[in-house]
């Protein structure tokens, strides 16, 4: 009996250090998991992060894509208007007028596509950020009276600011010379 008593003892002193062996490595692994867990939420917020300013910068460049498309394309949209102004008013290029204002429409919807729009001019209040005043005439003072070149904005900014005549009242002196 005293073999079984000591093998008792000797086993139920081993069982507590395996339990306690097996405690430390439980808890080892816990602190391990815990660790590989943290570490995955971190990564995974770091890629949601990436993916957002990744997200934001495409958006960026293609805003920029559109401006200088934009800002390429408005040169060549003044000179068909420019010729379309000074085209001569005959029937025989009728058909000829006719698919230059086509064309400048076209042109016209495109840029508008890309943010591009024209700035109003005529009978509008003279606005120093939208117009540049190139002459003055008799007519509603601070008004736009004519358009000399069109200006135009892009998102909301002037890129170009419109040429215009302003309207200037003539003083009792000045109608007396």
């Amino acid at each position: 009996m005293r073999f079984f008593t000591a093998f008792r003892m000797t086993n139920t002193n081993m069982s507590d250090e395996n339990n306690q062996t097996q405690e430390a490595t439980v808890e080892e692994l816990q602190a391990k998991n815990e660790e590989f867990l943290n570490n995955w939420k971190r990564v995974a917020a770091d890629l949601e992060n990436f993916r957002k300013r990744r997200e934001a910068e495409n958006k960026e460049l293609l805003e920029f894509a559109k401006e200088m498309a934009a800002i390429k394309l408005l040169p060549s949209l003044q000179s068909l208007e420019q010729v379309l102004k000074f085209a001569p008013n005959d029937e025989k290029y009728k058909g000829w007028l006719d698919g230059l204002k086509a064309t400048i429409l076209q042109l016209e919807k495109a840029m508008e596509e890309l943010g591009l729009k024209k700035i109003n001019t005529v009978g509008e209040n003279f606005d120093h950020e939208l117009h540049e005043a190139v002459e003055e005439a008799e007519g509603e003072d601070g008004k736009v009276l004519k358009e000399l070149q069109p200006g135009f904005m892009l998102h909301n900014k002037v890129i170009i600011p419109a040429k215009v005549v302003v309207g200037k009242k003539l003083s009792d002196s000045n109608i007396a010379n």
